[in-house]
């Protein structure tokens, strides 16, 4: 449909234009089961309020799920790659799970031992063990390997409902996932430490990691000010 208008521009103050568009989910057709139907409500709103010669344009949707009404689709090649996905999740999350908790406890018990060595240090030598040292006991390669997991689980548990139709959190979940591959990948760096040239590379950046941080602060102050120049300079001939 083509609406043609003619008005003043000067006495234009905003426009609203509504519309609502429909949508199928192949890809998501289980067996015996209806695909999904999307139901996008649409608003684009045009406001000249300001008058400043530049129309600024807002686009506002809202997203209604719901299974669609008199289909009949049969997909079974569909139904048995689902059911091999959600087999895989189990997997990955009874493994993560295995993972937690033997990390868990290895830190457990690297805390208890830390508590014995203080009380012998101090019935011993009657001495405080400084909190430096303490730290020695702990792991961090284990501490990145627990929240990896704990965020891959609660991903994938989210990506099987998600793959139920009971929510639709596609941001969390990827978020989750995304960031514990990361951690993952982080932390197959420490099995290089096997092998002795790596070996010397790992602990060149341990030992420069103090010093790179404090380097980042000081040059982190000049890029914030660099970017509130550029920001207050060129932000208002652009929307972004």
């Amino acid at each position: 449909k083509y609406i043609c208008m003619l008005f003043q521009i000067s006495r234009l103050i905003q426009v609203e234009i509504s519309f609502k568009l429909k949508g199928i989910a192949l890809q998501t057709i289980h067996a015996r089961e209806l695909p999904d139907c999307y139901a996008f409500q649409n608003t684009i709103t045009f406001n000249n309020r300001a008058h400043s010669g530049k129309i600024k344009i807002y686009f506002d949707s809202d997203t209604d799920i719901q299974e669609c009404k008199d289909w009949h689709i049969f997909n079974p090649v569909l139904q048995k790659n689902t059911q091999y996905i959600l087999v895989f999740d189990g997997f990955v999350i009874l493994s993560c799970l295995a993972s937690l908790i033997l990390c868990t406890r290895s830190i457990v018990l690297a805390w208890r031992l830390q508590k014995r060595f203080v009380t012998f240090f101090l019935e011993k030598y009657k001495r405080h063990v400084c909190y430096a040292d303490r730290l020695e006991f702990l792991n961090g390669w284990y501490v990145l390997v627990i929240i990896s997991d704990v965020m891959t689980i609660i991903g994938s548990i989210l990506k099987m409902e998600i793959k139920a139709k009971n929510l639709t959190s596609y941001d969390v979940c990827s978020i989750l996932l995304g960031t514990s591959t990361l951690f993952v990948w982080v932390g197959v760096i420490r099995y290089l430490g096997y092998f002795q040239t790596y070996n010397v590379l790992i602990l060149t950046m341990q030992a420069s990691l103090p010093k790179v941080l404090r380097f980042c602060c000081c040059a982190g102050m000049i890029y914030l000010g660099y970017t509130f120049c550029g920001w207050i300079v060129l932000g208002p001939y652009h929307e972004k």
